[in-house]
């Protein structure tokens, strides 16, 4: 995960300042959580009873309790697992945030290109018929082969060259 963060500070892609402060004020606070936690769970490392009220088939007793006895900081890891999980995530999400709206006009933008150049060839014609029209030259040009195959089914009895 710092690697990425690293190669995106690095990169070309322009970070500004307060996304910069954002990143590292959340990296410092996701550290002191992870110290915190460390010496919490090393302090909390006894072994505790847990109930639990289980549902059973039991027309006379429909509730039982169950007791587990647990280690307390193999608990709590769970918990602070999870929380570093939901902590990366957040510090992550406003520049995917950043990323996807940057592709989002990214694909406006060569939207707007594909609009424009499909309608290239309707231009061009026009601009080679004003070219034409300053030449002189007719606007229609003998194709060779069409041509010849026109003059063969046309000389054949049939139709057929």
């Amino acid at each position: 995960m710092a690697r990425g963060y690293n190669a995106l500070l690095r990169s070309g892609a322009r970070v500004s300042v307060l996304g910069k402060v954002y990143l590292g004020v959340s990296l410092v606070l996701l550290l002191v959580g992870v110290v915190w936690a460390s010496n919490m769970l090393q302090a909390n490392a006894a072994w505790v009873e847990i109930v639990l009220a289980m549902p059973r088939l039991d027309a006379l007793e429909p509730i039982a309790r169950i007791r587990y006895e647990v280690n307390l900081a193999v608990l709590l890891g769970g918990w602070v697992a999870t929380a570093a999980i939901v902590g990366a995530l957040a510090v992550r999400a406003p520049f995917r945030i950043r990323a996807a709206a940057i592709t989002q006009r990214r694909v406006r933008e060569l939207e707007r290109e594909v609009l424009e150049l499909r309608t290239l060839p309707l231009r061009q014609q026009e601009e080679d018929d004003l070219l034409a029209a300053e030449a002189h030259v007719e606007p229609g040009t003998r194709k060779v082969m069409t041509e010849q195959i026109r003059e063969r089914a046309e000389r054949s009895p049939q139709g057929v060259p």
